[in-house]
């Protein structure tokens, strides 16, 4: 019988018999394999892209988390040296200058600051600076050799890396950095993950500075409305100058913030020093001529003072008057780059024009009430002097002299009829009824009193008799009639003469 092994020496028939044999043992393995599953690198695989879909869902969840920009670095790093065959993950992000605002390295989840100076040379000199600069993922298999030959300055000096930039809409903001000890130790499906752990990392970062900005929005809003509480009362300018100043820093992201007002429309708008000259590093000169042009135009003027320094001014109109501007100084590479909310910032300028003009009005309202108090003073004194040359003149007459008001009580008497008609002080006699003055003459003697005649149209004539213990005292006295002035209510006089 032929060798089965010798395919050679075997004839068709045997081939095709010995063929049939092989399928029909392939066909019984097949269906032995067949309950244990998929292929084990099949399985493999299955099971590490599940693992990294849960990875990138914690992830996405924990970036949800209100955490600062430092803090969404370290979560996403540890993430990576822990649960990530990587030996060693940095994240560098950079600023609108390109330069390295934040650097984080971890190794095994420990973290450590890596230097900006270090970070800038790696941005300079490195694959981090080519992934930055052209948005796109760098594969290092072997550091050694390619980083000598593409003349590339790394953390590492041999191993793997992988570089992949960090974006946020169309913006590259830093890149994300993992190495591993070993060469050729990344698969695609690694890059992927990276990829996409980078790709989250961009959206919580720009979700957060979403945030950032909105927050910073409503404190500047809030700001708006504690202005809007300086129009309901009175403050100085030098503190108004200090609170523009001070919310031109701290909401709208400049270096200094300058008022100028003028004194009088016709006048040029004055620096309105703050409270604290120190606190105002400024130049007021150079800024002072943007304010005059903002003032003269009413719209907004943007000067470049230095190479490094620009000024925005903008008017402070109210009415439809011009009453100064508003200065705010930014540096220019920041100015460049600073998305000014130039609403907030116009009706900023609003609030303060309402605040300056509610201030100027206290000023003048002030300063009419001065003159109103000086006038008021004035006639006082003249009239307190008027009276005093009256009560000479009423005291310096020998005869009694009376003045009775529409009420019938006495508004004035003279030295002459309160000393020797009733015998008291003339200060005692005011204010008492004409009745009870005439009680007091009838308590001091028996009283008489007869109507004499008189051809003079408004006076009367009175002859009084007093029965006292000396011998009878007998008065003349005249009642004149006082013509009212319109709105005044009438009054009389009454003389009273000795009758000897």
């Amino acid at each position: 019988m032929p060798d089965p092994d010798d395919l050679a020496a075997l004839t068709v028939a045997e081939l095709v018999a010995h063929i049939r044999e092989l399928r029909h043992a392939n066909a019984q393995l097949r269906r032995q394999l067949r309950p244990a599953g998929p292929p084990l690198a099949g399985q493999a695989l299955a099971e590490e892209m599940i693992r990294q879909t849960a990875l990138l869902a914690q992830l996405g969840m924990e970036f949800r988390a209100d955490l600062e920009p430092a803090a969404l670095i370290q979560q996403a790093l540890q993430t990576i040296t822990l649960r990530l065959p990587a030996d060693e993950a940095t994240v560098i992000l950079v600023g609108t200058d390109q330069k390295p605002t934040h650097a984080l390295t971890a190794a095994l989840g420990a973290l450590r600051p890596l230097p900006l100076e270090r970070a800038a040379e790696l941005l300079t000199n490195g694959s981090a600076g080519w992934s930055l600069r052209h948005g796109s993922s760098v594969v290092l298999f072997d550091i050694a050799g390619e980083a000598q030959r593409f003349q590339l300055q790394e953390l590492q000096t041999a191993g793997s890396l992988i570089v992949t930039p960090i974006r946020q809409a169309s913006a590259t903001v830093g890149v994300l950095m993992v190495y591993r000890l070993a060469p050729h130790a990344f698969s695609s499906l690694e890059l992927a993950l990276i990829e996409s752990i980078a790709a989250q990392l961009g959206i919580a970062l720009a979700s957060l500075r979403i945030h950032q900005q909105d927050r910073a929005r409503q404190q500047q809003i809030l700001t708006l409305l504690t202005i809007g509480q300086l129009q309901t009362t009175e403050h100085a300018l030098a503190e108004i100058a200090t609170r523009c100043h001070t919310i031109a820093i701290e909401n709208f992201g400049a270096r200094w913030g300058l008022l100028f007002l003028r004194p009088s429309p016709q006048n040029h708008p004055e620096w309105i020093a703050p409270t604290d000259q120190t606190m105002v590093d400024a130049p007021v000169t150079a800024a002072s001529g943007a304010a005059q042009l903002t003032a003269d135009s009413q719209s907004v003027v943007t000067m470049a003072l230095t190479d490094e320094l620009t000024c925005v001014a903008l008017p402070l109109i109210h009415e439809g008057a011009a009453l100064g501007s508003l200065a705010l100084g930014y540096t220019t590479p920041q100015h460049q780059s600073l998305a000014i909310d130039w609403s907030l910032l116009d009706l900023f300028a609003r609030q303060i024009a309402t605040v300056c003009a509610t201030q100027q009005l206290f000023s003048r309202l002030r300063e009419q009430a001065q003159l109103l108090e000086a006038l008021v003073n004035e006639r006082t004194n003249q009239l307190q002097r008027s009276r005093d040359l009256l009560r000479i003149v009423f005291d310096s007459l020998p005869d009694g002299l009376l003045l009775i008001d529409e009420t019938e009580r006495l508004a004035a008497a003279n030295t002459a009829f309160a000393h020797q008609v009733i015998g008291r002080h003339p200060r005692d006699l005011v204010g008492k009824t004409y009745a009870h003055l005439m009680r007091l003459i009838e308590r001091a003697a028996p009283t008489s009193i007869e109507l004499l005649p008189d051809a003079r149209a408004g006076r009367q004539r009175l002859r009084l008799r007093q029965a006292m213990a000396d011998g009878e005292r007998r008065y003349i006295i005249e009642r004149m009639e006082i013509t009212p002035v319109a709105g005044e209510a009438s009054s009389r006089l009454e003389f009273w003469r000795r009758d000897v």
